[in-house]
């Protein structure tokens, strides 16, 4: 029987980046450390703000601000602007 993709699946191309990293504590959290290869790759830098999303199986770092952020604080914006008129529409 063939798998489905799910909507979550990624592929990535074949030139890129793949690295096995463990999770290390780090205080109360857990970190992954990154190689100059992979941050190269991405096209990001030392320092630089970051974005992450979480989903089951899978978490996503990606520069921060852009069109992805730009189009998250806009849906936010129209939630809190227009979130009596959902309520009414919801029930």
């Amino acid at each position: 029987m063939r798998e489905r993709n799910t909507p979550f699946e990624h592929h990535p191309p074949e030139d890129a980046v793949r690295e096995t990293r463990k999770l290390r504590k780090t205080g109360n959290s857990y970190g992954v450390t990154l190689s100059r290869r992979a941050l190269e790759a991405a096209g990001l830098s030392p320092d630089e703000p970051v974005s992450i999303t979480a989903e089951p199986g899978c978490v996503t770092v990606r520069a921060a601000g852009g069109a992805h952020d730009a189009t998250l604080e806009a849906g936010r914006e129209a939630l809190a602007q227009y979130r009596f008129a959902f309520e009414r529409l919801g029930r």
